[in-house]
């Protein structure tokens, strides 16, 4: 699938972010309610944070968000950074249910 890409200006875990590259992998099951602005906006709704690695190896460190609450719904969002880059790419982003 392809991957769009988007410049930014955010900063996650104290990194500065100036580029944003979308999997699209999100629409094989959530096309109907996600698309890639309600992306940037929860991106936007996270700026400033920080998370716990998940996961890492020598390129990235991955990422869960959970719950960006936008419009009054939950979502979560699976990101990583690179590395050896100020480029955050998004994996996949659903909503998720209230707890």
């Amino acid at each position: 699938m392809k991957r769009t890409e988007y410049a930014s200006h955010l900063i996650i875990n104290k990194s500065a972010i100036s580029k944003v590259i979308i999997d699209q992998h999100y629409k094989e099951n959530h096309s109907e309610t996600i698309n890639d602005d309600l992306i940037l906006k929860l991106l936007q709704e996270i700026n400033g944070e920080f998370f716990p690695t998940i996961s890492k190896d020598d390129e990235f460190q991955y990422f869960k968000a959970e719950p960006i609450i936008l419009d009054d719904e939950p979502y979560r969002l699976i990101f990583l950074l690179y590395i050896h880059e100020d480029t955050l790419g998004v994996i996949n982003c659903f909503r998720v249910q209230r707890s």
